[in-house]
């Protein structure tokens, strides 16, 4: 039995690659300019990205959740500073996912 291809695995979960960008747009609450730029994303990337985002979905509720996150991890008032919100929200799901888990490690 041999592994499936990124194409297989998007046409058995999700039917075609289209729906796979509608997915993940949904999941992160982007529009327009996305959808076209995340059309022109490998498969296995788009896959990735959809894995992302559904985790910081389920675990946080979203981009703003996972940013309250790590506001209450990084500041022991749990207050950023002026601006650093609005930097945070620049950043993708990613990098902020991967910016939790260094905070929750440190300890």
């Amino acid at each position: 039995m041999s592994k499936k291809t990124p194409k297989q695995l998007v046409e058995a979960k999700f039917g075609t690659r289209g729906d796979l960008v509608d997915a993940i747009l949904k999941l992160t609450g982007d529009g327009g300019d996305s959808r076209s730029s995340l059309m022109g994303t490998t498969n296995k990337k788009l896959l990735r990205i959809h894995e992302v985002a559904q985790e910081v979905s389920d675990k946080h509720g979203g981009k703003s959740g996972l940013i309250d996150a790590i506001a209450g991890l990084q500041f022991k008032s749990g207050k950023p500073n002026a601006g650093w919100r609005e930097k945070m929200e620049g950043k993708t799901v990613k990098f902020l996912l991967d910016h939790h888990r260094q905070l929750s490690t440190r300890g």
